[in-house]
């Protein structure tokens, strides 16, 4: 019934209909059955898996990858070396594996290496060797995508321009093309001679092609108006598409490309590049090599080859084993696991085409992603970069594309400044490094109401549980891409297993905030511990002098606690123990550090801020995390601290450690959160940046840095607020970069200019939006502007410099 309620405000009189009462509070009770989750996978049926010299050894079976016999789930984050200064590779490096990368994919691009028909080039930003050394020496394996077609937004999509023209079939079985072809994976084979997995070398995967018979790319000889000329083999040139996408059509030739695959994977092993791992793209009925190669996925909400702007399917959770997205697929999804090569963190963008990717659409797509049963993640890209150029011969495929910049609105970007997005990706990154041996034999299971949420839907939780019928872990969130999400209240989530019903909260209910996401155990044990179920996420574990450790991280709008199975004895401070059916209740405040024990092994309680500032660091026993807003990188006994123009960096290092030393500046002291922890604040000198920054009109900057010393900072960012069509940046009478106008400020980094710029100046040139400018649909509501009676509108605010200190530190036990 309704109530009917009269009340006086300001002397009037309203009269307000109500619906009933209890509605307003009812519960969004969810509920979930997992006691029939049960999955054996197939195993010795491909044609993968290898050992080393060492006795290390990686095997796939149909559902995940081990390593030494260990579930293992790769965090994969792509990074082009051909477009990043080889002088700060390392580096860079080490920022992915702060940020939980285990391995490092990148493409080896031909054109660039035999620029010239039969001269090869590995030398500079093309030295693979040296790349992949790097790799290794930061603990990092490597995905090597060897193509021959590569794509990545490349001139030809990688072929060199002497093939075009000639009577060659390129992407087949011709004899013609396979000769070039095995020349290149020769070459590469001597490159890379040493550094297999076999030989107790980083390189565990092998890529090959890239989207064959799916994608291709525009030859570079082309006229404007005239139909596209496709970097494919002629019979396929039908059913190739632009970009990633749904081929509805089939594939006629699919023996053939088969045939194709193989025939690539046997000059591969012939060249020694020879792997536990070989992939290749299996999304849009694209070909793989059939038990021979991982097929391998992707996800792109945002892309730039779509003409719509609408909402993506890639925050829905589905079985994505069963039903990879882009499917239909060319392969028995029941033989392989489901690993993915191309989440898009980020996106390039056209002229006419320029959809904006924030930091905060990262971490749901993985959650929902791995949710789903995905076994690996792949981010494309992790780290950006510059296209390479000879002079103004631009390597960039064009059609519209950024000329040089490949920012990609990446974790990690064009300059290596470090993004938003990089820090929430953390969340999943470590989970996915220390307790995925945990989680990838689990299957996923899904609520019935998963059937009916649509991509629109902003009021049905999007949640999934991976399960093996008893223990779990619930995955959910609340984003969707183009789409206004709000707060979902007073939930409550059942999940039956076999040994009874677990409920999320026991108590009350719980709020998932908008764009928030939350991965939940229940009925795990951690290091003999066994947990019923928790509200709060685990972000990692290590072992420090044989003592273990678990983090935990709180989740905004859940009110957090942990439920252990049976009576214990807890140990600890600021928290609050009760027992609750029997069992151990652990309480705590959401936004405080907090540790306890029991039975010998702690916990450690971060808020959700606190963990995405966290770093795992150190050797075997000797781990330790370090929490700073600073960027925290490991080199060896040493950590490098990096901070955005804060002189003043605090640390705080967990477990404690006795003393720290610097050379730079002065180390002091500081409270500390925690008994087992400490804090230090260092203080560095302030850093001028030497840089004239002269506006000479309203659309012209030039920088004048003739005396600029990096010699006491790490970089030196010049970021530009504008609103307007693109910024070019010219040097030496050749283009450096630029910028097509996304509303995401444009940021230049001067350190691989810090030469050039003792004797050049560099010239900043800004071009106006036009009121009928294409891609005016992709801009967000609150940056178009107001043209009026104008036709064209340019607006620059005061340009911003910015020092990046680097400090380094020894910790001392």
């Amino acid at each position: 019934m309704k109530k009917i309620i009269f009340i006086k405000i300001l002397g009037i009189t309203t009269l307000l209909f109500l619906v009933n009462p209890i509605d307003l509070k009812a519960q969004n009770n969810y509920k979930i059955d997992v006691t029939a989750s049960k999955f054996d996978p197939i195993r010795g049926h491909l044609d993968l898996g290898g050992s080393n010299v060492k006795g290390d050894n990686i095997s796939v079976n149909s559902f995940y990858i081990e390593k030494n016999n260990e579930p293992f789930i790769p965090v994969v984050g792509e990074f082009h070396f051909s477009r990043y200064p080889h002088q700060y590779w390392d580096e860079q490096l080490k920022k992915m594996k702060a940020g939980g990368i285990t391995v490092v994919a990148t493409y080896v691009f031909w054109n660039m290496h035999e620029f010239k028909e039969g001269t090869f080039n590995w030398t500079g930003d093309l030295d693979v060797r040296h790349f992949t050394e790097l790799c290794a020496k930061n603990g990092l394996n490597v995905l090597m995508r060897v193509g021959p077609f590569a794509h990545g937004e490349i001139r030809n999509g990688g072929l060199p321009d002497w093939l075009y023209g000639r009577p060659i079939d390129v992407r087949s079985n011709d004899k013609a093309y396979l000769f070039y072809a095995n020349r290149l994976y020769q070459e590469i084979g001597k490159q890379l001679k040493g550094l297999m997995f076999k030989d107790g070398g980083p390189i565990i995967g092998v890529q090959l092609e890239n989207e064959y018979q799916h994608s291709s790319a525009p030859w570079a000889f082309t006229y404007q108006d005239a139909p596209k000329e496709r970097t494919a083999a002629g019979r396929d040139r039908k059913i190739v598409q632009d970009g990633v996408g749904i081929n509805d059509l089939g594939n006629e030739f699919a023996d053939v490309g088969r045939d194709h695959m193989k025939t690539l994977k046997q000059l591969a092993i012939k060249a020694g590049l020879i792997a536990p791992i070989y992939t290749a793209t299996g999304w849009g009925f694209a070909t793989i090599v059939e038990k021979g190669s991982i097929p391998v996925m992707a996800g792109y909400a945002y892309p730039f080859w779509t003409a719509s702007n609408n909402p993506s399917p890639f925050y829905l959770f589905k079985n994505i084993h069963k039903n990879p997205d882009y499917s239909p697929v060319s392969y028995d999804v029941n033989l392989y696991p489901s690993l993915a090569a191309e989440l898009g963190t980020g996106m390039a963008v056209t002229y006419s085409r320029r959809p904006r990717v924030k930091g905060e659409s990262f971490l749901p797509m993985m959650v929902r992603t791995v949710g789903s049963g995905t076994n690996g993640l792949g981010f494309y890209m992790y780290h950006g970069g510059t296209t390479p150029s000879v002079g103004n011969y631009l390597f960039t495929e064009g059609t519209g594309l950024n000329n040089k910049s490949y920012d990609y609105q990446a974790p990690i970007g064009e300059f290596g400044k470090v993004s938003s997005g990089y820090y929430p990706l953390k969340l999943i990154n470590y989970l996915l490094k220390t307790y995925g041996n945990d989680l990838a034999p689990l299957y996923p299971v899904f609520p019935a109401t998963n059937e009916s949420i649509k991509a629109e839907d902003t009021k049905t939780l999007r949640y999934a549980v991976r399960s093996d019928g008893d223990k779990g872990y619930l995955f959910m969130h609340n984003f969707q891409d183009h789409v206004v999400m709000n707060d979902l209240q007073n939930l409550k989530i059942n999940i039956t297993t076999k040994t009874g019903t677990i409920t999320f909260p026991e108590t009350g209910t719980f709020t998932l905030k908008a764009g928030s996401s939350a991965i939940f155990p229940f009925n795990v044990n951690f290091d003999d511990i066994p947990i019923r179920m928790a509200t709060v996420q685990p972000f990692c574990r290590f072992t420090n002098k044989g003592k273990k450790y678990n983090v935990m991280t709180t989740i905004d709008g859940i009110t957090p606690e942990i439920v252990f199975k049976g009576k214990a004895k807890v140990t600890g401070t600021g928290i609050k123990t009760t027992v609750r059916n029997g069992n151990t209740v652990i309480a705590f405040a959401s936004d405080k550090m907090t540790e306890f024990q029991i039975n010998g092994v702690s916990f450690l309680i971060l808020s959700n801020n606190d963990a995405q500032n966290t770093y795992l660091s150190g050797k075997d026993n000797e781990e330790k995390l370090i929490i700073s807003k600073a960027l925290v990188l490991e080199d060896n006994d040493e950590l490098t601290l990096i901070s955005n123009n804060e002189e003043n960096i605090d640390l705080t290092v967990y477990p404690a450690s006795a003393n720290l030393s610097t050379k730079e500046g002065k180390a002091t002291k500081g409270k500390s959160p925690l008994k087992n922890s400490n804090t230090w604040h260092i203080n560095l000198p302030k850093a001028e940046p030497f840089i004239n920054l002269i506006q000479a009109d309203n659309s012209h900057f030039v920088i004048k840095a003739g005396s600029v010393d990096l010699s006491k900072v790490n970089d030196i960012f010049v970021t530009f607020d504008y609103r307007g069509d693109r910024g070019i940046c010219m040097m030496n009478g050749e283009l450096q970069t630029d910028d097509l106008y996304t509303s995401k400020p444009w940021t230049i980094g001067l350190k691989k200019y810090q030469e050039a710029l003792k004797t050049n100046d560099m010239y900043f040139h800004f071009l106006p939006m036009a009121k009928d400018a294409p891609y005016l649909s992709y801009l967000e509501k609150e940056v178009l502007p107001d043209f009026g009676n104008n036709k064209s509108f340019l607006e620059i605010k005061k340009p911003v410099i910015l020092v990046e200190y680097k400090v380094n530190v020894v910790l001392k036990n």
